[in-house]
This record gives structure tokens, sequence and C-alpha cells, in this order.
């Protein structure tokens, strides 16, 4: 398994991960926070049922999208930045080969990453923060009911919500650092 949930039960680590996330998103609500916990403890595991599956929605999905260089590349997931999100957009400017990139996804999906446990004790520190006021935006009561769901249904994944989609139309996968190399695209030397 990949790291340690000590940087997971870091607050300072934590907090600065979120900063930088809602800096960047400011639509962003309570699950797209969770979203970001999720998928930095437990990786991309839950996305990749079939390679052939994967590959063909990624297709799909790079096929239309406009390149841009308006949005990072990439942006890390972790407090130790060993996994992030790679954003299609800018990748596809830069001309990211699309094979290489499902290469990549795949080999990231088939790494340890963290546990159900870490994911919750990075909600909970989450959670504590919000209500101690690190984010005034950022609503405690919503924060709490989505805890509770969370709660009772076993923290499992989520979309982003509907706000941050129609805001920011989220398009990226998931790469662990250790497989940005084999990506050869100009400039691509994620900042850990």
């Amino acid at each position: 398994m990949l790291g340690s949930d000590r940087k997971w039960r870091s607050r300072e680590a934590l907090a600065a991960l979120i900063r930088g996330h809602l800096a960047r998103y400011p639509a962003a609500e309570p699950r797209d926070i969770y979203k970001l916990l999720y998928q930095g403890v437990l990786g991309p595991e839950h996305l990749i049922a079939s390679p052939d599956a994967f590959a063909a929605r990624l297709h799909e999905e790079l096929g239309p999208l406009e390149p841009t260089e308006n949005e990072p590349l990439w942006e890390p997931l972790r407090p130790d930045g060993l996994l992030g999100r790679l954003n299609l957009r800018p990748y596809k400017a830069r001309g990211g080969d699309s094979e290489r990139l499902v290469e990549a996804c795949l080999r990231t999906a088939y790494m340890r990453w963290g546990t159900p446990e870490e994911l919750r004790r990075a909600w909970d520190t989450f959670t504590i923060l919000v209500r101690e006021g690190t984010w005034p935006a950022m609503s405690l009561g919503r924060v709490e009911v989505l805890t509770r769901y969370l709660v009772l249904h076993g923290y499992p994944a989520m979309h982003h919500s509907s706000l941050y989609r129609r805001s920011h139309a989220p398009a990226y996968r998931l790469v662990a650092t250790r497989w940005t190399g084999m990506l050869r695209v100009l400039g691509f030397w994620p900042a850990l």
C-alpha cells in the first residue's frame, strides 16, 4: 500500500490540499471535497471494471473535447503528491497520446492505495476543519448531512455535484506520479 495515512491525519497537509482545490474550483461543494478525498485515498480502482471499456470511454470523451491551456495539466489528489488528476483538455492541447494515457491509468488502477479507514479519517479531519471555520463559505450543515449519508452508506464513491459540473466541466483521469513520465507530454512534470 502506498504512502501512509499520517498525511491524511495531518490537518495542515489536508488543509493545504483542500485550500488549493477550493481556490481553483470555487463552486466545489462538500461532495466535491469528499470526491477529492475519496480519489486521493482510494485511487481509481472503482473506475476500471474492464480495461477495454475504460479505453473506449476515454477515447469517446477525448474526441469532442476542446484542447486548452486554461487549466492546469496536473493537480495533486494527495498531500504526498503520489496521485493526481490529469486534466484532459490541456493534455490534448499538448499533444498527449491517448494510448499512453490509457496505459498510465491502468497501471495506476492496479496499484494499492489506501483504506476505507483512511478515507474516514480524512473526512473526519475535513469536518473538524469546517467546524473550526477554516472555510467560511463551506456549509457546516451540508457537511453534516453528507457525513450522515456517508456513514449510513459506508463511504461510497460519488459523482461531482451538479454545480461543480456546470461551473468547471471536469474532464480528467487519475494517474500516479510514477507513471507520468510515460506520457511524454512537453512540459509535463507535476510539482511534488
